[in-house]
């Protein structure tokens, strides 16, 4: 696959949502869903309690650049943690907040990585 410029484990996925705690599955749903509301490529794990360790691994694995986790507490808050796992930071954002928060760091809606990228070669 590497000859062929790509591998087969690299869907175009910029964030992966993830839970910490049990029976957290509604709440990956909602963030979910208001990422791909939003044109954000997201996706969840479909496992019942997926533990945060291996959803990171996962992410890592598959180069997908930033997570969401969210925990009860945050579920609670109505916030969530934004994980950049580029420069390797965390941040608590409001849920209301949460796709602006990934837009400011260069998440681009689906269907204009084109346009963005032809506005960079000026």
């Amino acid at each position: 696959k590497e000859e062929q410029g790509g591998s087969i484990k690299r869907p175009n996925v910029k964030v992966l949502v993830a839970s910490v705690g049990e029976n957290m599955m509604v709440e990956r749903m909602k963030l979910t869903r208001q990422l791909w509301d939003a044109n954000i490529s997201a996706e969840f794990s479909q496992q019942d309690n997926p533990k945060l360790k291996y959803e990171i691994a996962n992410a890592l694995d598959r180069d997908i650049p930033f997570m969401v986790i969210v925990g009860e507490e945050e579920a609670r808050d109505k916030t969530c943690k934004v994980k950049d796992l580029v420069a390797r930071t965390e941040e608590t954002v409001r849920v209301s907040d949460l796709v602006a928060t990934l837009r400011s760091k260069g998440v681009v809606p689906v269907g204009c990585e084109f346009a963005v990228e032809m506005m960079g070669q000026d």
